[in-house]
């Protein structure tokens, strides 16, 4: 696996295509739920390729400090879990352990 300049190591990515049927392969696991791929070379900009994935996913869990808001069409499928805590629906403890419990 090669190394990236801040030490971290780079995946490893196989592309199999077959007539229109294409697998990904990072690190040797297949990627599921493909929609597309992209793949980048611009040796001008950067000197390594890009490879970019659209994935279909029923959930989608983002482990970050800052979470931006996602698109105005989603609006009707979720809520702030912040809003929940500050009006007293949920406390930060019953959402720390949904979160443990993987059920959000």
């Amino acid at each position: 696996m090669m190394k990236s300049p801040k030490g971290t190591s780079f995946p490893s990515v196989h592309i199999e295509n077959k007539g229109v049927v294409s697998r990904v392969y990072v690190d040797g696991k297949e990627i599921n739920g493909i929609k597309s791929i992209e793949f980048l070379h611009n040796k001008s900009i950067n000197s390594r390729p890009v490879l970019k994935i659209e994935l279909l996913a029923e959930r989608i869990s983002i482990d970050t400090a800052q979470v931006f808001e996602l698109p105005e069409i989603y609006h009707p499928f979720y809520v702030s879990t912040d809003k929940l805590v500050q009006v007293g629906v949920i406390t930060n403890d019953q959402v720390n352990e949904l979160l443990e419990r993987g059920l959000l």
